[in-house]
């Protein structure tokens, strides 16, 4: 178990340099100048050549690429992202605190979706082709049509019109209050696990209805097991799997993907950050943000491989 475990653990170095390599060359081949925006290139006029040559030594933008990339490799292995190159703030101060409202979103939504998605499947794969699968196929199938933005347009106007009220709509952080924050967070967090449940719930009924056919379920029900015994024990472990990986991967995107349900409900998180960093051709900080995300990918898929060790027995000890 050790060894598999450490091996995980050594595949992600190479898989955070190639990621690393790839973020930077895409970033140097989107047009535009960041040393051009800043002294107000884009509204037209006459340069100054000088001042613009001047700028952009102090942006390190006059080095040849393979400098800007080692010395970026370098920072990122030192967690120091550098300063903002339209802000001048440091990197990881620009991130922080959005960071920590978009991880809370993103896990609180995907708490509601596992709620949500899993005794939902399970049901509607016990009780197939029946009233009850029917509507679990609708539940799922309307949260696929919905986008998590509307749905959070939809939730504010009901809470406007039914209870008159209005949550929250100044970010609170956690530690600050708990009460102000979850009042805030629980609406886009719903809005958006809603939809996240309905992808998890369509792969966990999918998941289960392959595996109630497997012989060694059927022996199991033979030797007299009980029904709960073999769903606990044999059929939803084993079910697991493909679902834990939609999760992980679900999750995953959140932490950059809820820009407009951000928006929905007044937080500027990771998501408003990229549009920024995208409209400002930040480079520094859009690289941060990127690998963040890539990151955070890849240490989400090395806490699957470790949780596929520990309900697989063949990985294990093998």
């Amino acid at each position: 178990m050790w060894q598999y475990v450490v091996k995980r653990l050594l595949l992600m170095i190479p898989t955070l340099i190639g990621a690393a390599l790839v973020i930077f060359i895409l970033m140097n081949l989107v047009p535009g100048d960041v040393a051009l925006l800043i002294i107000g290139g884009d509204q037209g006029g006459n340069i100054n050549t000088h001042e613009l040559a001047k700028l952009r030594q102090q942006l390190g933008l006059n080095r040849p690429l393979y400098v800007q990339f080692l010395s970026w490799l370098w920072g990122v292995v030192r967690l120091d992202f550098g300063t903002s190159m339209w802000t001048g703030a440091p990197i990881l101060e620009e991130i922080k605190l959005r960071f920590a409202l978009s991880l809370q979103v993103a896990i609180m939504a995907t708490i509601v979706a596992v709620l949500l998605a899993i005794p939902l499947g399970v049901l509607a794969a016990l009780k197939q082709d029946s009233w009850v699968d029917y509507a679990v196929r609708i539940f799922s199938i309307a949260g696929l049509a919905m986008p998590s933005f509307w749905l959070g347009i939809v939730l504010i106007l009901l809470m406007l019109v039914i209870f008159k009220w209005l949550p929250p709509m100044v970010y609170t952080p956690f530690w600050v209050n708990p009460w102000q924050n979850m009042l805030q967070l629980i609406w886009p967090a719903l809005a958006v696990g809603y939809r996240y449940s309905a992808v998890a719930t369509r792969m966990t009924r999918s998941a289960m209805l392959e595996v109630l056919r497997e012989d060694y379920i059927r022996t199991a029900r033979a030797k007299g097991l009980m029904q709960k015994l073999i769903l606990s024990r044999h059929a939803l472990k084993n079910a697991m799997l493909p679902v834990m990986t939609v999760v992980a991967i679900e999750f995953a995107f959140l932490i950059g993907g809820l820009v407009v349900t951000e928006q929905v409900f007044n937080l500027n998180g990771i998501g408003l950050l990229f549009v920024q960093a995208v409209a400002h051709r930040d480079y520094t900080l859009l690289q941060a943000l990127v690998m963040l995300v890539a990151g955070m990918f890849i240490f989400v898929n090395f806490l699957m491989d470790i949780a596929y060790a520990w309900i697989d027995p063949r990985i294990r000890y093998r």
